[in-house]
């Protein structure tokens, strides 16, 4: 994977201020010298991104908040601004017949009324062996800990609308603490200001019968800090899309000098980014692959363009640093 920013007068456009596929550029970095292998971490960035979670609220367990639905769940509360919740209460049983709790349950349901990050951790003073697990509104898992650490603990990167996080003992009673840190993201978007946009800024310009497309969730939340990584991914819609596939990114707001492209091939063998012409491809970034881009909103942009000059649309997402 190599990485190239381009300026200048330009005609092919991803993000409708940077060349693109086939575009002649005029300045070029060395491969490799501003990309990162998934992993490694430039560092924490400014504080521009998102906010940190400092307001603090302690919450007791109230029974019952056995389920089994979020109805059945006690309420803390709507998520606004960053903060940690402090939940302390008892697992009063536990058990586990090989294929399902069989215990007390405790669940908890709040709502993220802005795209965030969730941290979520819970330790206890038994022996017990206790587990985690975050559900969406509707009751679908999107992260748990299912393991004998202790404490036991989950990460969620696109945090919103309403969710439930459950507590359940593998075998005997805890008293627990459980610990939520909601981080909501950077506000302003769009591009420039206002809230993230959830529609793109440039439309899909599809050419020579490729159908180039990007498929990260619109204005996700990329966490990128302690080293974290995120995801941005595409499809050719299994048509044939010419390689290298050139993945641009862009701060707030797009620029051409606040952008930076990035040239996938088929034959990288690195693990934080691949393409197959025919199917699509990943780049999975971090902190250190965007650190040459200004966002004062915490929103950033991606598209992706293929070597015939097909481009997908402009996409928003959120970046915490």
């Amino acid at each position: 994977m190599t990485t190239s920013k381009r300026f200048g007068t330009l005609t092919c456009v991803i993000l409708g201020v940077l060349a693109a596929v086939g575009c002649s550029s005029t300045t070029t970095s060395s491969p490799g010298s501003s990309s990162g292998t998934s992993g490694t971490s430039g560092g924490p960035g400014g504080s521009d991104s998102g906010t940190a979670a400092s307001n603090v609220v302690n919450v007791s367990e109230v029974e019952p908040n056995n389920g089994p639905d979020l109805a059945g769940a006690q309420n803390v509360g709507s998520l606004t601004a960053s903060e940690t919740l402090i939940i302390k209460g008892t697992l009063s049983t536990g058990g586990f017949d090989g294929q399902k709790y069989t215990g007390d349950f405790d669940l908890f349901t709040f709502e993220a009324t802005a795209a965030g990050s969730l941290d979520v951790s819970v330790d206890w003073t038994s022996g017990a062996d206790v587990d985690v697990a975050l559900y969406d509104a509707k009751l679908a898992q999107l992260a748990g800990d299912g393991s004998t650490a202790k404490p036991a603990a989950l990460k969620w990167a696109s945090a919103s609308g309403k969710l439930l996080v459950a507590l359940y003992s593998k075998d005997q009673a805890a008293p627990y603490t459980l610990t939520i840190v909601y981080t909501k993201a950077g506000g302003g978007g769009g591009p420039g200001n206002g809230t993230c946009p959830t529609t793109p800024i440039v439309a899909a310009n599809h050419t020579g019968g490729c159908n180039i497309d990007t498929t990260s969730p619109v204005c996700a939340v990329a966490d990128l800090r302690n080293g974290g990584s995120f995801e941005l991914d595409w499809t050719t819609n299994q048509t044939f899309c010419e390689g290298p596939h050139k993945v641009q990114i862009s701060g707030d707001p797009p620029s051409d000098a606040n952008s930076v492209i990035y040239s996938i091939t088929s034959t990288y063998t690195g693990n934080d980014a691949a393409m197959t012409r025919n199917i699509g491809g990943y780049m999975k970034i971090t902190a250190k692959d965007i650190a040459t881009l200004t966002s004062t909103s915490g929103i950033y942009y991606y598209g992706v363009g293929s070597f015939g000059g097909s481009t997908s649309e402009g996409r928003a997402f959120q970046v915490l640093k």
